[in-house]
């Protein structure tokens, strides 16, 4: 290990603190500029998407995707976005796709079971 003078160690030892303190500082001046912005959006009705430039309605292309593929015993769906479900995993999907004509009798099927158990 290299030689310091004390007074060097001194110097280090306050040049520390000193970043320390400075340290403790900012992350106050960060909390209370935080605590200004929150209350300045409530005050103005300010919303999160409009502080950074989004626009309030959702991205289309991001938005929930109708249902592509069915799995007849359950009932489940999935949009054919993702991970494929473990139903549908090395079957053919053309097996699998929902119709308009699929899609009504399954409407048509869970009608008929709503009246059922209301009977």
């Amino acid at each position: 290990m290299a030689y310091q003078s004390p007074q060097l160690t001194e110097l280090l030892e306050k040049h520390n603190a000193l970043e320390k303190q400075l340290a403790e500082a900012r992350a106050k001046e960060v909390r209370l500029a935080m605590i200004e912005i929150v209350h300045k959006m409530r005050e103005y009705g300010i919303t999160l998407h409009e502080l950074v430039g989004r626009k309030a309605t959702p991205n289309p292309v991001q938005a929930e995707a109708a249902p592509k593929y069915r799995d007849p015993v359950t009932g489940a769906t999935w949009s054919g976005r993702g991970r494929a479900p473990h139903w549908i995993v090395g079957k053919n999907r053309d097996d699998f796709i929902v119709s308009a004509h699929t899609d009504s009798r399954a409407a048509a099927l869970s009608q008929a079971s709503l009246f059922s158990e209301d009977a």
